[in-house]
């Protein structure tokens, strides 16, 4: 009997209406998911060479609603990758972004549109150090006022920063999931 009560009132919950924590003086906490398959462009005395790999990265944040609907913050990333013919990669990565949602703040199902410049580092083969920039747009999924799935399609590319031996340069297209916690002021 006890279960039944749990349940039903675990139902009512869930059709309250939400009321999304996009909000000027609320926080943001969470973070992304992503997989993919890239291609890497790699250039030393003229001589090009195009490398293909798979990824998986994760990027925790954290933002400040400075507005209502605007949120910028820091943003970390952590990653593997495997290139062929190459040692695997680990690779590490900070920077800012800046998140808009469209819609009102009262919406279930909202849309984020986000851009952000990102400083990384890479262990590998080449021990690498790059700077980017990545933009990602999708829907977000709020449960309730505080918690959000959210779907996006990204896009990155970023430079080495030179060196004298090689020149080289990566873009990318992938699908992010990202859990975010928006945290009452």
């Amino acid at each position: 009997m006890k279960s039944t009560k749990y349940l039903i009132i675990s139902l009512l919950f869930l059709a309250v209406k939400t009321n999304a924590q996009i909000t000027r003086g609320n926080w943001l906490v969470g973070g992304t998911g992503n997989f993919s398959s890239y291609e890497n462009t790699f250039s030393n005395n003229g001589t090009e060479v195009i490398n293909k790999g798979i990824g998986i990265n994760i990027s925790p944040n954290v933002g400040y609603f400075f507005v209502d609907k605007f949120v910028a913050g820091t943003n970390i990333s952590i990653g593997y990758s495997k290139i062929k013919n190459y040692e695997d990669n680990f690779g590490y990565g900070i920077g800012p972004f800046a998140r808009y949602y469209l819609l009102k703040e009262d919406k279930q199902i909202n849309f984020l549109v986000q851009a952000s410049y990102t400083f990384s580092a890479s262990s590998g083969d080449s021990k690498s150090k790059y700077s980017g920039y990545g933009f990602k747009a999708g829907p977000v999924i709020f449960f309730n006022s505080s918690v959000a799935l959210e779907i996006t399609l990204d896009y990155n590319t970023a430079k080495l920063i030179p060196n004298s031996l090689a020149d080289s340069s990566y873009k990318n297209l992938q699908i992010g999931l990202g859990f975010q916690i928006h945290l009452e002021k």
